[in-house]
């Protein structure tokens, strides 16, 4: 490695750092809280036991007897325990398994220090590929990024580990190097948590050549991850999939505390569309709707031209955005939008007015999703009431939840600047043709 990056590598270790110790303080003193890797752990410890991770007896069985607390019973109602929510798929829980092997301070710790370390590494790669263009706004833009994992090194939420593999993952297929560790790491991704990469993933599978190839391989290694993990569940369970699919309704629909009306830190579009309407059927459909056929637009602009290198990066960092829209999200998901650091570093690079436009659209969707801002809006929303008019409307709605509107704008510039690509640059689809149909000119772009 040359000195810059040495000095790039210790500067994000820095930053993360940071985020480590502050994120460790703020649960420690957030008596009574239950992380999210807690919930994690709990599954992985029912799965081994050889119970059913999706039902809430068997779940809550495994919790008590490692001296899980209890929640005082209210006359007339059922305590409720956010441990019983289990809903990641049988792949995921055969990675969390050897954790969940474990004791708890253990356990923790080690998932803690994967999540910290594999979140860096991922900064650092995607800075790597960045720097070619301009080395300095990727650069401060991850710092940002990692700086703000707070929440997500203390929860120990499985997105951190999901999310940092898609991007180790998509970083090695893009540029060629360690390719049985970028597969292997996409799949495990894909296995976690398929709706914050899955998207990526088709990405690849569209963008052709030697990306499909990778593609394809990463989904074969997820069907083994997934046949093994359902066969497993299977001679536990055989309903499996209706409980865990009651659970995922359970946790985020109408009435749950992850109700899109009222739910605070999610960034997908459902919590701004319930603003206007809040009935599901309409801020689901809408949402959907929309993301899909600015997703056709991208496979339009795709499959009628040669990708490049710069191109490559334009159109991931659209369809990163985009993946965080249309499902629930939390701002853990959002640093999915490190993968919009070398598009921006690429139009930086062009100079001009782009290069404005470019870093103010992609540093607003890392600063709305980012912990500290979003605390911070949170606070400022706790005070306000919304009133009747359309420009107090706005501003409620611009205070309350701005993340899912910033998103969405991101995802329209960068899809716009990846149709803009060929027409500024006609000249270069021969050239390009034959280097995504060869690894070794790829790999030198």
């Amino acid at each position: 490695m040359s000195k810059r990056h040495i000095a790039v590598l210790v500067m994000l270790i820095l930053a993360s750092g940071f985020a480590l110790i502050w994120g460790l303080i703020l649960a420690r003193a957030s008596t009574g809280t239950m992380l999210d890797y807690q919930v994690v752990y709990t599954g992985a410890r029912c799965f081994i036991q050889h119970c059913d991770p999706y039902n809430e007896a068997e779940v809550m069985r495994v919790y008590f007897a490692d001296g899980g607390a209890r929640i005082a019973e209210e006359p007339g109602q059922h305590p409720h325990y956010m441990i019983a929510e289990q809903f990641y798929p049988p792949s995921a829980e055969l990675i969390f398994a050897p954790f969940g092997a474990l004791k708890w301070p253990v356990a923790y710790c080690l998932w803690v220090a994967l999540t910290c370390i594999l979140m860096t590494v991922a900064a650092f790669l995607i800075w790597d590929a960045a720097q070619e263009y301009a080395p300095d706004p990727p650069f401060y833009l991850a710092c940002i990024v990692l700086a703000n994992a707070g929440i997500l090194y203390s929860s120990a939420n499985p997105a951190g580990l999901a999310v940092s593999l898609c991007i180790i993952g998509v970083w090695c297929i893009a540029q060629q190097r360690l390719l049985a560790i970028g597969v292997l790491s996409l799949a495990m991704s894909l296995a976690i948590k398929p709706h914050d990469s899955g998207a990526i993933w088709l990405a690849l599978l569209l963008l052709g050549g030697v990306f499909r190839k990778r593609a394809i391989q990463t989904l074969a290694v997820v069907v083994v991850f997934a046949a093994a993990g359902v066969f497993w569940i299977s001679q536990i369970s055989p309903g499996w999939f209706g409980e865990m699919r009651s659970n995922i309704l359970q946790y985020s629909t109408n009435g749950s505390r992850n109700d899109p009306a009222g739910a605070s830190m999610l960034i997908n579009l459902q919590p701004v569309l319930a603003a206007f309407r809040n009935e599901p059927h309409f801020y689901n459909f809408v949402s959907y709707l929309t993301v899909g056929l600015l997703f056709v637009i991208w496979i339009v602009i795709t499959v009628r031209n040669v990708d490049s290198s710069k191109r490559r990066w334009l159109g991931l960092a659209a369809v990163a955005a985009l993946s965080l829209l249309p499902l629930y999200h939390r701002s853990y998901d959002a640093k999915l939008l490190l993968l919009t650091l070398p598009a921006c570093a690429a139009l930086w690079a062009e100079g001009g007015l782009i290069r404005w436009v470019a870093l103010t659209f992609t540093a607003s969707g890392i600063l709305i999703t980012s912990s500290l801002p979003m605390a911070a809006l949170d606070i400022w929303a706790n005070s306000l009431s919304e009133k009747p008019g359309t420009a107090n409307h706005v501003l409620f709605l611009a205070v309350t939840r701005p993340a899912g509107l910033v998103i969405l704008a991101v995802s329209i510039f960068y899809l716009w600047a990846y149709a803009r690509q060929n027409k500024d640059n006609p000249g270069a689809v021969a050239e390009t043709a034959k280097r995504v149909q060869d690894p070794v000119l790829s790999s030198k772009e």
